[in-house]
């Protein structure tokens, strides 16, 4: 059924892959329950709601390490899943009790009881980091072990992949599944990211001076041209290993976190806890949230951080504006007040 499921038209792969990700989390945890898919009732999804909140036992659910699925030390988890990552295992879950029922594989739909699932998307975007955290990130891409030829060719990759996720507010398998040309110049001479979205939109992200540098050094790294050939159809993001081949969406997401993590570890040794803390419970998908955020607050017209967001409302992008803490309380505290009248 769920093979089917994922066949359904118009899915792009991406898709596909968030979908059988949450499917393959939802089997794994019924069958922990000596349960199957026509065994579900409304409890065990509301159990299930309880237990993706934190999964435990940590050591039966949770890996910190991406092992293959045969590997007998895989686990569905790699940690706690944010709010929005818990909507959206749970939105796949009822696409798949809904598309069930209504292919008459299910004789009834309970997650249609799900009612009332709410994100935190209505309020301000809080997943961002502060500016000094950014810098914090590129310090931590230079910090590696060795001076092997695999540490220089990861370093150049970190170096290239934070200020690219940053720069661009790119989405993690928007670069994934780029090729080299998708960093190419117009007739005018700038240079943009070429990128496909959400929805199988195609859109494109202007490249800053910074990051063309470090896209040189990059491919210069891996022993290629500074610049690309027009026709490069080589994946823009490079596996660190073997003969030259794209890095998987997974080896990405793990090369960030790595970089988050000693950018943490920076961050406490230098005595900046605050930094630490938000850096603590990053994800990859922070550096997105970081860039728009950085731009809506820097003075940058909000129709362009749209534009370079790919936002399809300017009302999300609106969520991306934030008034610093310091300068609110200041502006507050020299503006309102009782004005007594004068003695006498």
């Amino acid at each position: 059924m769920i093979a089917l499921w994922l066949r359904r038209p118009n899915l792009s792969p991406r898709t596909v892959r968030n979908c059988r990700k949450e499917a393959d989390r939802f089997l794994y945890w019924i069958r922990a329950h000596g349960k199957q898919l026509v065994d579900v009732r409304y409890e065990d999804l509301l159990a299930f709601a309880a237990f993706i909140a934190d999964p435990q036992p940590a050591d039966q659910w949770i890996s910190a390490t991406r092992f293959p699925r045969v590997d007998p030390r895989w686990r569905p988890f790699c940690g706690r899943l944010a709010d929005v990552s818990q909507l959206q295992a749970l939105t796949v879950i009822k696409s798949l009790f809904r598309w069930g029922y209504a292919a008459e594989y299910l004789a009834a739909n309970p997650a249609q009881l799900l009612t009332g699932m709410r994100a935190i998307g209505g309020d301000a975007v809080v997943r961002h980091l502060p500016p000094a955290a950014i810098s914090l990130l590129l310090d931590a891409a230079d910090v590696l072990q060795d001076d092997t030829p695999g540490a220089a060719l990861r370093r150049a990759r970190a170096r290239f992949l934070v200020q690219a996720y940053y720069l661009t507010a790119a989405r993690l398998g928007e670069l994934a599944s780029a090729d080299m040309r998708s960093i190419r110049r117009d007739d005018s001479g700038a240079w943009w990211l070429h990128v496909l979205g959400k929805g199988s939109k195609r859109g494109k992200v202007p490249v800053t001076p910074a990051l063309l540098a470090e896209f040189r050094q990059y491919r210069q790294a891996f022993g290629l041209p500074a610049l690309p050939a027009p026709g490069d159809t080589t994946s823009l993001v490079l596996a660190t290993r073997g003969p030259q081949r794209g890095a998987s969406h997974y080896a990405i997401a793990a090369a960030l976190k790595s970089v988050i993590e000693r950018a943490r570890v920076m961050a406490v040794q230098a005595g900046l806890i605050e930094i630490a803390d938000r850096l603590s419970r990053a994800s990859t998908h922070w550096l997105r949230h970081s860039s728009v955020t950085h731009q809506a607050n820097s003075g940058v017209p909000l129709k362009t951080v749209q534009l370079n967001a790919r936002h399809a409302s300017i009302k999300t992008t609106g969520r991306y504006l934030h008034k610093d803490d310091a300068e609110r309380h200041a502006e507050t505290v020299a503006t309102i007040a009782i004005r007594l009248p004068d003695a006498g």
